[in-house]
């Protein structure tokens, strides 16, 4: 099949192939009008592709996963890879809850504080502490 109808079915742009094709992602032929000739196959692989870089993998080690697909014999570097990104994924996971728990905090000082501000902005005599000791200062 060509480049449009292997873009349609796997549901990306003809630029995209060609840029996964230039990373050895997915492979074609030649036809004699020099025009990409896609196998049937390399709409599945597409899609994994597609799918392993939205989980966010790399070209490059998309292309290492490809090859020790291929080969068959190197089981044992896949799961390894696999493995690396299982372990970045459960640090992500780690500070993504580090994260949420800090934004909850500060929220919480947001919401506590803020009406004391308010009050205290809308007050005939208040200025911040750093400038009523400034002005102070200037003063004597």
């Amino acid at each position: 099949m060509q480049i449009g109808e292997l873009a349609s079915r796997a549901g990306v742009s003809t630029r995209a192939l060609r840029h996964y094709e230039s990373r050895q992602l997915i492979e074609s032929s030649r036809l004699d009008n020099g025009y990409r000739d896609y196998a049937l196959a390399m709409v599945q692989r597409v899609l994994w592709v597609r799918e392993l870089l939205e989980c966010g993998f790399s070209t490059r080690q998309i292309h290492g996963l490809l090859q020790y697909l291929e080969e068959d014999e190197d089981s044992e570097g896949f799961l390894a890879c696999l493995q690396q990104h299982l372990e970045k994924l459960v640090a992500l996971d780690a500070l993504q809850a580090q994260l949420a728990e800090r934004r909850e905090r500060l929220a919480e000082k947001v919401e506590r504080y803020l009406p004391l501000h308010e009050s205290l902005a809308r007050a005939p005599d208040f200025r911040p502490p750093e400038r009523a000791h400034a002005q102070t200062t200037l003063e004597r």
